[in-house]
């Protein structure tokens, strides 16, 4: 009887956890700016903005292209004036596609982020080749989010199973 008061307070907190709050908006605690509207290969980007207060955890920038593939991940610390600001250089293997790309700044949850976009044009465009799309991707670690938080619901829901179907093969 414990275990199912227990699954079924894990399913609960996954679900309220990971829904998304309809009508949230930016609460004005992080703001981003670009120096420019449009960038091409090795064009340096300048990031910078304003955070409300000083909360002594980094601010994730991510860079995500017009199809929402990341591009660009980094963190900075916002200085003693509460501004901030990083750099960024257009290009390389993960840049391939024209167009729209976001970049979005979170500092310490979810409801702290915020978002502006630039356009990219790559310098020339990658050759076609019978090797299909062969760049040097790297997987990227997310943020604690609504993902994270149902895959760690699940893992505890998995160990609390495993517990009550191995334990009685252990009474003496």
């Amino acid at each position: 009887m414990q275990i199912k008061s227990l699954v079924t307070l894990l399913i609960l907190f996954s679900i309220t956890a990971s829904s998304p709050v309809f009508g949230q908006t930016n609460s004005g605690a992080i703001t981003v700016t670009t120096d420019k509207t449009s960038y091409s290969d090795g064009n340096t980007i300048l990031i910078s903005g304003n955070v409300s207060e000083q909360l002594n955890v980094p601010i994730s920038i991510v860079i995500k292209d017009s199809l929402q593939h990341i591009v660009f991940i980094s963190q900075v610390n916002p200085n003693p004036d509460n501004t901030y600001s990083a750099q960024a250089v257009a290009g390389g293997n993960l840049w391939t596609s024209v167009g729209t790309y976001e970049i979005d700044v979170t500092y310490a949850s979810t409801d702290k982020t915020a978002k502006t976009t630039f356009e990219f044009t790559p310098s020339e465009q990658p050759a076609a080749s019978g090797m299909g799309n062969q760049t040097n991707a790297t997987l990227a670690i997310p943020e604690f989010g609504s993902l994270s938080i149902s895959i760690f619901a699940a893992s505890v829901l998995a160990v609390v199973i495993l517990y009550a179907r191995v334990t009685p093969f252990f009474k003496i």
